[in-house]
């Protein structure tokens, strides 16, 4: 052979080298950073769609709407803020390289508890009352509900949510989705390094898909029992205890390269002390 081994000696230059078969024996997946980006990408998941769920009964009951004009307006909105996500899809790589992805991870965990918390009713004035309309619809008589329904007691006490609240939180939840999921996905592949990953992405498609099932039905009757002080209570809190948990497990999201990187610097270290301390040695044995 060449008479080149493939391991030692190892030199600064050979700290960002192909990777060896040994090293990745030895640097074994870190599967905690793995559940913890599992739990952050349902808790992503599960916020967008409880927004797209809740924008239309939202609508119809804040604003005084009926179901047809609600459904019209959300989906409207929801088409033109879209915008910020294909924003955001193009610039989550350059703010991963710049700030860090733990870091960008921490923010739009952030940013989403802070819009949960702008959906609060605070007014001004109370939820406009029932009515009822007829519906055009082959010259029926049929009627439909415009504005809260009024078996929820909480339209009786509740005080409205304002339009551009809800412009603002929604507009600050659809920036801050595609900001989480892309980088919580890139961070999984980064976690895992060379290791297998087909199996592993896919069961966070499949934790992705529980929630966008689980979420809307579990809020939707929420929001019929509680309004949507609901939102602020609970998805707030689940939206800042993703940012506390990107937090405790910082070095469990170490990607597979910084471990690699941190790893063949401490065998340079031990070989660089291993051979100065024979070369101060051999005046010693010469003398002898």
């Amino acid at each position: 052979s060449s008479g080149i081994n493939a391991e030692w000696p190892l030199r600064p230059g050979m700290i960002n080298s192909v990777i060896q078969s040994s090293e990745i024996t030895t640097l074994r997946v870190r599967w905690s950073g793995v559940v913890v980006c599992s739990v952050l990408f349902y808790i992503a998941m599960m916020s967008f769609t409880i927004t797209e769920t809740l924008g239309t009964p939202l609508l119809q009951a804040e604003l005084g709407l009926s179901q047809t004009k609600a459904i019209k307006y959300s989906s409207i909105f929801l088409t033109c803020t879209s915008v910020f996500s294909f924003i955001t899809f193009s610039i989550v790589t350059p703010l991963g390289r710049r700030f860090g992805e733990r870091k960008m991870m921490g923010i739009a965990f952030a940013l989403s508890g802070i819009a949960y918390i702008l959906l609060y009713p605070m007014g001004p004035g109370h939820i406009p009352r029932v009515q009822w309309t007829p519906l055009a619809v082959n010259n029926t008589d049929d009627k439909e509900v415009v504005g809260c329904n009024w078996s929820n007691k909480w339209c009786y006490t509740q005080l409205r949510v304002s339009i551009y609240q809800y412009i603002c939180a929604t507009s600050i939840l659809l920036f801050a989705y595609p900001l989480s999921t892309v980088i919580i996905i890139s961070r999984v592949t980064k976690i895992l390094g060379p290791h297998p990953q087909g199996t592993v992405l896919g069961i966070l498609t499949g934790i992705g898909c529980l929630s966008r099932a689980v979420g809307p039905a579990i809020f939707s009757s929420l929001f019929e029992l509680l309004g949507p002080v609901c939102t602020t209570y609970l998805l707030s809190p689940v939206c800042f205890f993703g940012c506390l948990l990107i937090y405790l497990g910082r070095e469990s999201l170490e990607s597979f390269q910084e471990r690699l990187k941190s790893y063949r610097s401490d065998i340079f270290s031990r070989n660089e002390h291993i051979i100065n301390d024979v070369n101060d040695r051999e005046p010693l044995i010469k003398e002898v």
